[in-house]
């Protein structure tokens, strides 16, 4: 029972952070509508444009830290999360961290950063909602936990068909020589990346839901 007390201020802070996240992603697109196409560019796209750089940096720090803290909790409750999937959650951790300290490339551009940034953010991307469809798998042995295993594997699955839409939109939009089919679909990359995220930001919120659950004795 001591650690209870631990485990809802990681709560707390998990909540925070994501909250912290949703305030800053709103700053961005409403500081800069005009510099950011929100259906063709990427949220990466924000630090390059003038005075957005602190912003995005600061609004992924948040994402990162809030996905630690919630990670630390479930690592603290009763959950049989497993091990696989709070390495996929740290993935999805690190893969943060790394996309707010190197910078994105400018279009046509190429540099060690760009790559680090573009790897990492893919990785975090793809990682998380595998850790859903892994705990999700785990709860739903549980008496008392199916309606909640069944919402997080809904949203796994829904976040796992927007990656692969998002990555579907990012080679058509990457493509050398793209066809007039693959330019329409990469014209629609930002928009691909933001219902992935905002997906994503539901799996978080699951998540951070289950730690207080779990202390209910369920």
């Amino acid at each position: 029972m001591d650690g209870i007390p631990h485990t809802r201020k990681l709560v707390v802070a998990a909540h925070a952070g994501l909250a912290g996240a949703l305030v800053g992603t709103a700053a961005l697109h409403l500081g800069w509508a005009r510099q950011v196409d929100t259906v063709r560019q990427v949220l990466s796209d924000f630090a390059l444009s003038d005075g957005a750089y602190g912003i995005f940096a600061g609004t992924v720090a948040c994402l990162s830290v809030g996905s630690m803290a919630l990670v630390a909790g479930l690592v603290r409750s009763r959950l049989p999360i497993g091990a696989p999937a709070i390495v996929l959650l740290s993935v999805w951790c690190g893969g943060l961290a790394l996309a707010a300290i190197f910078q994105t490339d400018a279009p046509g551009a190429l540099s060690v950063s760009g790559l680090v940034h573009r790897y990492a953010a893919g990785g975090a991307v793809a990682a998380l909602p595998a850790a859903g469809l892994l705990i999700a798998r785990r709860l739903g042995r549980r008496p008392g936990w199916e309606t909640t295993a069944r919402s997080l594997r809904r949203t796994s699955w829904a976040s796992v068909a927007g990656c692969l839409a998002f990555m579907c939109a990012h080679v058509c939009a990457t493509a050398a020589a793209p066809t007039a089919l693959a330019q329409e679909i990469g014209g629609w990359l930002g928009l691909a990346e933001r219902v992935t995220l905002a997906l994503e930001m539901g799996l978080l919120y699951i998540l951070a839901g289950l730690v207080p659950a779990s202390r209910e004795g369920r």
